[in-house]
């Protein structure tokens, strides 16, 4: 067969499937043969071409996550340097600092910190993406890794510190520069609230804490009928020993080792997240260690009727 009839052949066998996709109204094709209402005809091959395109949405990403060996797709990790002596890793709730590169599936560049200031969170608390979250943890000062994090876990609110970070790639692809790592104590708790570092929480400070961590980092009330303003009197009722209208650290302080006691001595765990030890410690109600959905759902009913479990200067119970 010549090229030339080669090529009359595949540009007919293209117009044929083309007028078998119209509508499946009756028409004839180019040949002049009528063909049947409603498809095509069977002897005509049919090819799918597949090419590059738009990035896939949501559901076709999900459906690639469900036929991936029956399982959701997951970060992926390349530790590029590990120093020889780590002094200690990132676990939850440590206070971190690093820098990043991120990139897009195709490896384009979106962004980087170096210039501009690296990045300190706290682990495990919301402040991040959950590719993220997961990704870093483990990781030594000075170590450097590459984590690719699928579009289904790198989903975050906007926000100051992550407004330059896409929210629709496949993958999102990160250089990540270890910096420091404070591991978690009530002292450095306490201090990361005490916004204006003069030993005690005010209701204002709390509210401004709350406000502070959803400007910067997208970080809010799972229930949206939660207010600040009744969340922080609720709080500094939970924490104020003496009845003063503050909350110093030491009343801080003592509380919370209170409430760890109970949380150690709980014989049952309720299906939800963690306790955050941040504004959210308060939301976990029975003192179990989880917020479950139901404490989440009552949260903002109960926050203003007040908290039941008082702080007091009973020896017994701090």
């Amino acid at each position: 067969m010549t090229r030339s009839l080669l090529i009359f052949v595949v540009l007919l066998l293209s117009s044929q499937v083309y007028c078998g996709l119209n509508n499946g109204a009756s028409s004839k094709d180019v040949g002049g043969r009528k063909r049947q209402s409603g498809g095509i005809d069977e002897n005509i091959p049919v090819i799918e071409i597949r090419g590059e395109g738009a990035p896939m949405s949501s559901a076709q990403i999900r459906h690639l996550e469900e036929m991936d060996n029956g399982g959701p797709l997951d970060i992926k990790i390349e530790k590029t340097f590990v120093p020889a002596k780590c002094t200690n890793q990132a676990k939850r709730l440590d206070f971190i600092t690093f820098h990043y590169k991120v990139f897009t599936e195709d490896n384009k560049k979106v962004y980087q910190t170096y210039g501009t200031g690296p990045v300190t969170i706290q682990l495990g608390t919301g402040m991040i993406m959950p590719g993220l979250d997961k990704g870093l943890k483990g990781m030594c000062p000075e170590e450097l890794r590459k984590i690719r994090v699928p579009y289904r876990m790198s989903r975050k609110s906007k926000s100051k510190v992550w407004k330059h970070i896409p929210n629709d790639e496949n993958w999102l692809i990160f250089n990540i520069e270890m910096i420091e790592i404070k591991p978690y104590s009530p002292e450095i708790q306490f201090k990361f609230l005490d916004l204006n570092e003069d030993s005690k929480l005010t209701n204002q400070e709390v509210q401004d804490f709350q406000k502070k961590m959803k400007k910067e980092f997208g970080k809010t009330w799972k229930n949206e009928n939660i207010d600040n303003v009744s969340a922080a009197a609720y709080y500094i009722k939970y924490f104020d020993v003496n009845g003063d209208g503050d909350v110093t650290e030491k009343e801080w302080l003592k509380i919370m080792e209170r409430d760890q006691k109970l949380i150690n001595d709980s014989k049952t765990k309720e299906k939800g997240r963690k306790r955050d030890p941040g504004i959210g410690w308060i939301l976990d109600f029975n003192n179990d260690g989880i917020v479950s959905y139901k404490e989440n759902d009552e949260a903002d009913e109960r926050f203003e009727s007040g908290p039941t479990l008082l702080p007091t200067e009973s020896k017994d119970e701090l």
